[in-house]
């Protein structure tokens, strides 16, 4: 086993060696019967490639999966512990993604983070501590005392306010919606898009089932629909990293994944992670979302709709839909904050769509109306000292899975080339030649060479006016 963090009863950051040792049993999850629609999809059944298999291994050793559960270490079973004790924040169970290294204190709790470049106190921090609320404080008095220069990412107004007396700058980093599972319906007009993709999703015949487990055919089903969605992304082919968790294929602790099956294949799916009080899961974040089906509403949508009928059965309270990142950011005096950076993020937002799906991804979960009563919209907060702002914020774009120079270099270039393409009617091939429409683009006759202009051109655009229909209804889903 690896080395650990973690800390000693003074909650002095010490190195142990990671030694197993046999977790007490949990009681087994409850999970639904495997119905008869599932166990006649159409998979492929042949076993799973080198690659593959390499992949669910990796994944089965992650802490979150349910076969390591079974033998967890020590400082595992702590950080569960915790975690199923204090993790009511939507990134709580984000916090055992791989990668991540943790301060512990054996009285409080836990958090986790990832090393930047510039020291050894410079930490990134992922979301709210894992701890009691009347722990908070004294909680982040002992990391700072190990950790003296972190930036906090996605934290709450709680966390917040306590950094700001400590004399942090705290910044809003975005809108995160909530939705009351109890209260919800989707009753009025304002509804009416939601109401439209349960309607069109059932007229189509397109089920929506709850995996009980996964096994090698389900792992690959999944695996296959995850990257031709992302194949298919509109903006930008980054997922966001970090503040999102990669996805996990493997079944994992109090985990949930629905899926949605059309003539017996699986068209899309959403992974639900928990969230927890006093030991009890009370509500999920949909933290992964994909469709590669072709449709002018959402079947994610559909699919989340469908799951919170469930959810509502079994009386849990929250769903998050996640974060907006840079959605209606607008410091006021409550905080200290920066300036500069109030001024980045929201020009990020609506001009730099390149690096990342803003304005969609805030667009999509606008369709629950969190103005209306069963939603809410709920401000997040980063918070880090000023100390070389830019050169930080660079380190932490990067932690976040993006690469500004090289996405904005990308644009700039499909810019230089719509350009040319509006200014002189070209279009650029292979082998640096061009295509002359501006002819043809009246009707007239083709060029002096003899060529004819392209007699189906107006069909062309109109099936690709369709096409960009159909990948809009996509990108909804397509914030994680």
């Amino acid at each position: 086993m690896t080395e650990e963090k973690r800390t000693d009863e003074t909650g002095t950051l010490q190195r142990d060696t990671d030694k197993k040792e046999t977790a007490e049993k949990r009681p087994p999850q409850k999970r639904p019967e495997m119905s008869k629609t599932m166990k006649s999809l159409k998979l492929t059944r042949n076993p799973l490639s080198k690659t593959l298999m390499t992949m669910k291994v990796k994944q089965e050793s992650f802490q979150s999966s349910v076969k390591s559960s079974k033998a967890q270490s020590a400082t595992g079973k702590f950080r569960l512990d915790q975690l199923q004790q204090h993790g009511k924040g939507s990134l709580a169970y984000s916090s055992l993604q791989n990668g991540m290294q943790y301060f512990m204190h054996p009285e409080y709790g836990y958090l986790a983070f990832v090393p930047l470049t510039d020291g050894y106190g410079s930490v990134c921090v992922l979301s709210d501590p894992i701890c009691s609320f009347s722990n908070l404080r004294p909680f982040l008095e002992a990391f700072l005392k190990e950790r003296s220069d972190p930036i906090f990412l996605h934290i709450t107004r709680e966390t917040a306010t306590i950094l700001a007396e400590m004399n942090f700058c705290v910044n809003e980093l975005g809108t995160e919606t909530f939705i009351d599972i109890q209260q919800f319906t989707l009753v009025g007009n304002k509804k009416q898009q939601l109401r439209q993709a349960r309607n069109n999703a059932r007229k189509d015949n397109i089920k929506v089932r709850e995996i009980s487990s996964v096994d090698d055919a389900l792992f690959k089903a999944f695996k296959v629909i995850g990257d031709d969605w992302m194949k298919q992304k509109v903006i930008s082919d980054n997922e966001m990293q970090f503040i999102v968790r990669p996805i996990v294929y493997v079944d994992e602790v109090d985990v949930r994944r629905f899926v949605a099956v059309k003539d017996d294949e699986i068209v899309g799916f959403v992974i639900f992670d928990p969230m927890y009080e006093n030991g009890e899961v009370v509500g999920y974040i949909a933290n992964h979302l994909r469709s590669v089906l072709e449709r002018s509403y959402s079947v994610v949508d559909y699919i989340i709709l469908e799951a919170m009928e469930i959810f509502k059965k079994e009386g849990k309270r929250e769903l998050s839909l996640g974060l907006s990142p840079l959605a209606q950011v607008n410091d006021t005096d409550e905080f200290k904050h920066s300036k500069l950076l109030k001024s980045y993020f929201r020009y990020a937002f609506e001009k730099a769509n390149f690096l990342y799906n803003f304005k969609n991804l805030h667009r999509h979960k606008s369709k629950y109306r969190p103005e209306l009563p069963g939603a809410r919209e709920e401000k997040v907060y980063c918070a880090m000292h000023t100390r070389f702002l830019l050169v930080r914020l660079y380190a932490v774009v990067k932690v976040l899975g993006m690469n500004p120079v090289k996405q904005t270099m990308s644009h700039m270039r499909g810019m230089a080339k719509d350009w040319i393409r509006t200014k002189f009617g070209c279009h650029p091939v292979k082998g640096g030649a061009s295509i002359d429409t501006a002819a043809s683009c009246d009707g007239s006759k083709s060029s002096e060479k003899g060529k004819n202009p392209p007699e189906n051109s107006q069909k062309s655009q109109d099936k690709d006016s369709h096409k960009n229909v159909d990948k809009k209804a996509k990108s909804d889903g397509g914030n994680k």
